[in-house]
């Protein structure tokens, strides 16, 4: 049992790899969209977000960067949000059950307005 759980830690650290520099550097990027969550709630993770297309993307974990939580006001996990040249243009908040109900199909209309 003790293994799996430094497993399933390890594993967790591999889907937040995103430090402050990654985050400046993709925020340099004319459409960007960025998923933040905790390592506690990665079941409800936005299920289409890899399947996003003409958006670059990063996901960043509240945890290892309050900063981020603060600066975003982030209140409810996963949060999403896109980016336009460094500006916010949308985002779409988890409810009380913390999952995002908007569909995929919904996002990626946004994401094609840009």
């Amino acid at each position: 049992m003790r293994q799996f759980l430094s497993i399933l830690l390890i594993s967790f650290g591999f889907f937040f790899q995103t430090t402050n520099k990654d985050l400046e550097k993709d925020l340099n990027k004319d459409l960007l969209i960025i998923e933040y969550n905790a390592p506690f709630n990665l079941k409800n993770a936005y299920k289409g977000f890899d399947l996003l297309s003409g958006v670059s993307k990063n996901r960043v974990c509240i945890e290892t960067s309050p900063n981020q939580r603060k600066d975003m006001a982030i209140k409810n996990v996963p949060t999403l949000i896109l980016f336009l040249n460094n500006k916010e243009v949308s985002r779409w908040t988890a409810g009380l059950d913390m999952q995002i109900h908007t569909s995929t199909q919904d996002i990626q209309s946004v994401i094609n307005k840009y």
